[in-house]
């Protein structure tokens, strides 16, 4: 063989091996520089007894965290607090779960600090806590970066950690990105079938760039025709992009019940402009959001919004909204306005296209953040009414009264046959104007030792009267 051959050979294995060699050098490199700067997160999800009101299980929980300043705020994933924040937020745990207790964080070199919760977005799934105490010295923390030029095909690697069986460690994964999702919001999916720890892990381009953190699977039950199970045999991890939260890295939600302001809310409900609908209604517009339904007191009815109005654009944005499953479109595109954000919007109604100027408002509170009463000695726990409540049973924004949060059902208020979602009107014949009222009411006759209460309550259908046996 020709010297000149033999040259060209030993430089093409030579680049094979380099090809081979340096990414794995590189990766591990990339590891170790982001490895001290994820973490550990421990809590407690405290379970409402369904035996006892007022006692909750105590059940420890771990999450991957990742320390996004020296000072030590964490980024979590949203589900470390399962309570409904607003009248529009998702994932609630509603009846069965108190606020979580007890957060811990242990830094990779098992220092530990306790920490406290400060608050989450349900729109970015994302949550923060921070560390208590000062640091001694500034913690290492991630910078995130744009994922705007990441597409099909490129290399990411996901650090995230094992579950308790494999003592938390961490777990370094290469992987390639197989779709791009663009609506509602960006978002990249991957083949995975590693089991890590949780959602939040850290994702990380082949350039050393932290790019984005893993989703949560969210799975469903029920029957699914044969296309439908086809689709759901495909194990895909979901990773937001920077763009989901970088904002809330600079400026983290932050809970507090008294001043809590909810995600931007019209007030409405919607349905598709599907084709059958466009053509039925000859609607110039390929797509749109139909309105049928308009809660009272909100922002769509000052508007003066009307049922059957179709919604084509949004300050000049079309809304190419042909199915309902496309409807997280338009719920995304307002919940990420300011919530007192002033929109126009232009409308199709009785065959006249009009604009409609409309001013957007935070979401009201939800049931889950409501004040709220426990009563042991009858098993139950009430709350202020909320709009969600009001809203779902179709009932006058007016109305007087409590609502039925939690039942013990051994309790006199079980056995009475009282139910989760009535609402209290009066007791022993008193009218209940609030919460405040119905404490007062309930404590002065508590007082008396009584061996009967009487309740009048409501429910979406009917009312009824309930007599508990005090023991």
């Amino acid at each position: 063989m020709p010297d000149a051959a033999r040259l060209r050979i030993g430089m093409l294995a030579l680049l094979i091996t380099w090809s081979y060699v340096a990414p794995a050098q590189d990766a591990r490199a990339i590891f170790e520089t982001f490895r001290p700067r994820i973490c550990l997160v421990s809590y407690y999800q405290n379970i409402a007894s369904q035996s006892r009101i007022g006692s909750f299980f105590k059940v420890k929980q771990y999450r991957i965290g990742i320390i996004v300043n020296e000072r030590g705020l964490i980024m979590v994933s949203s589900d470390v607090y399962p309570l409904s924040l607003d009248i529009i937020s998702s994932g609630g745990a509603s009846f069965f779960s108190g606020e979580p207790t007890d957060f811990k964080v242990k830094l990779h070199d098992g220092r530990e600090y306790a920490a406290e919760f400060i608050g989450k977005d349900d729109l970015a799934r994302v949550a923060f806590i921070q560390i208590a105490e000062k640091p001694v010295e500034p913690l290492p923390y991630v910078t995130f970066e744009s994922a705007d030029t990441l597409s099909i095909g490129d290399g990411i690697y996901l650090l995230e950690l094992l579950g308790k069986r494999y003592d938390f460690q961490p777990i370094f994964t290469p992987l390639t990105i197989n779709a791009v999702i663009t609506h509602p919001k960006k978002k990249f999916l991957v083949n995975n079938s590693i089991s890590a720890l949780s959602s939040g892990g850290l994702v990380i381009d082949r350039r050393g760039r932290a790019v984005g953190i893993t989703l949560k699977s969210q799975t469903e039950g029920g029957f699914h025709t044969p296309s439908e199970f086809e689709e759901l045999r495909k194990d895909y991890l979901e990773i937001a992009p920077t763009e989901w939260f970088q904002r809330l890295i600079e400026s983290p939600p932050v809970l507090v019940k008294s001043i809590h302001r909810g995600k931007a809310w019209m007030g409405i409900r919607m349905q598709a402009l599907t084709p059958e609908l466009k053509a039925y209604w000859k609607v110039p517009s390929e797509g749109g959001v139909v309105v049928n339904r308009i809660y009272p007191d909100s922002p769509a009815e000052r508007a003066g919004l009307q049922i059957g109005d179709i919604i084509l654009e949004v300050d000049g944005q079309k809304l190419p909204i042909t199915r309902d499953e496309d409807l997280d479109r338009f719920q995304a595109l307002i919940r990420q306005l300011p919530h007192d954000a002033r929109i126009s919007l232009k409308i199709y109604r009785n065959g006249k296209l009009m604009r409609r100027a409309l001013q957007l408002e935070a979401a009201p509170p939800a049931i889950d953040l409501a004040a709220n009463y426990q009563i042991p000695r009858l098993g139950i726990e009430v709350r202020e009414l909320t709009r969600d409540v009001l809203y779902e049973n179709d009932l006058p924004l007016d109305l007087n009264g409590v609502y039925v949060y939690r039942v013990d059902r051994a309790s006199p208020a079980g056995l009475a046959g009282l139910e989760i979602g009535d609402i209290i009107l009066q007791v022993n014949y008193q009218n209940v104007k609030n919460l405040t009222s119905f404490r007062r009411t309930i404590d002065q006759i508590l007082a008396q030792n009584p061996k009967k209460i009487m309740f009048f309550v409501r429910d979406q259908k009917k009312t009824r009267f309930v007599f508990l046996d005090v023991h």
